[in-house]
């Protein structure tokens, strides 16, 4: 705070002597240019006087009210308090430099500098203050109101962030969870297809390693995957499953294992036999959308939600690209639209 005072007196001495030079400049003018009015170091000594004297009580006194009241929460208050504060100490503060000015350099009586005295000598100084005020406290309002916007937004994404974090964090534990429940089933049914299913499971383990983390990978990269992961599911349900993929332009980006969870969902909420499989379609519309599609066959009795799934895909969309998916049903099929964004 001292540091910041003693700098904004070094500014406004610098800034009094600007005022005192352009105030030298206007007598020139107004002297029919005469050298020795430019030249006059005592009258500039004196404006310089003037001007100082009435910016340091000016600071002094938004030093000492800032300190109490904040543009952010206290605006009205500093407004009001600043304007009528600074009309009457910039009042004192000229009354004070022209007793410096009369009695001290010009060698009159106290006396006779009252004598001297009128309201008419001060209309100025008050106008001049007044207008300076405003002005003054129209930037700093319009500053702190900048500022107060600024910090709302910079606090919005900071939690837009943090939350779209923990999106992507709930992606490891929810994917190695299901995978294990798979895993227990094999394990149970045919023990040499859990081997084979244990080997790509570490496989597709490290691309949700890999990925979790990123905001958009590419249509190619998810595909990939999702051929992987579909192909771990049949070791388990066999021709109970079957899956066809037809995808332009694999070049545009999605949010990454977006399709996984996809496929999760139609598996968590479906009945899946060979006498009533399960039809899974991924293909894209217009380059605008990448569409998951399954038939529907659904459970009677399913465990509640853990809510992970397609909220989590909503809301990580909302986050990357301010743009959402979008879910159609049907009493035959369920449909998801997943955007297609540009690389």
């Amino acid at each position: 705070m001292k540091s910041t005072f003693l700098q904004q007196i070094i500014r406004f001495i610098i800034i009094s002597i600007v005022i005192a030079v352009f105030i030298r400049l206007i007598n020139f003018a107004g002297s029919n240019f005469q050298v020795e009015e430019l030249f006059d170091g005592k009258s500039f000594l004196i404006n310089f006087m003037y001007a100082f004297i009435i910016g340091i009580s000016n600071i002094t006194f938004f030093e000492i009210i800032l300190k109490k009241y904040s543009w952010q929460k206290d605006a009205k208050t500093l407004l009001w308090l600043g304007i009528a504060g600074s009309v009457v100490l910039s009042t004192l503060a000229f009354f004070v430099a022209r007793l410096l000015h009369i009695v001290i350099i010009l060698d009159y009586s106290f006396a006779e500098f009252l004598e001297m005295e009128t309201v008419l000598n001060y209309v100025v100084a008050v106008f001049i203050a007044l207008i300076v005020t405003l002005a003054f406290h129209a930037f700093y309002f319009y500053k702190a109101l900048k500022d107060t916007e600024l910090s709302t937004q910079q606090n919005l994404t900071e939690t837009a962030k943090a939350k779209h974090e923990a999106l992507k964090n709930q992606l490891d534990p929810h994917f190695l969870f299901n995978s294990l429940n798979v895993l227990s089933s094999l394990i149970e049914e045919n023990q040499s297809r859990a081997v084979q299913f244990t080997n790509a499971l570490s496989k597709i383990y490290r691309y949700v390693l890999d990925q979790r983390q990123a905001d958009l990978v590419e249509v190619s990269s998810e595909i990939e995957f999702a051929k992987t992961y579909i192909d771990l599911l049949k070791m388990r349900f066999e021709d109970s499953i079957t899956c066809s993929i037809n995808i332009d332009h694999q070049d545009l980006k999605i949010v990454p294992l977006s399709l996984q969870l996809l496929l999760e969902n139609a598996i968590k909420h479906n009945k899946i036999s060979e006498l009533k499989p399960l039809h899974i379609k991924i293909y894209n519309e217009n380059n605008k959308f990448l569409i998951v599609e399954n038939n529907l066959n659904l459970k009677r009795n399913i465990k509640q939600s853990t809510g992970i799934g397609l909220d989590n895909i909503k809301f990580r969309y909302e986050a990357v690209v301010d743009r959402t998916i979008e879910i159609e049903k049907t009493e035959s099929h369920f449909r998801v639209k997943l955007p297609l964004i540009k690389a």
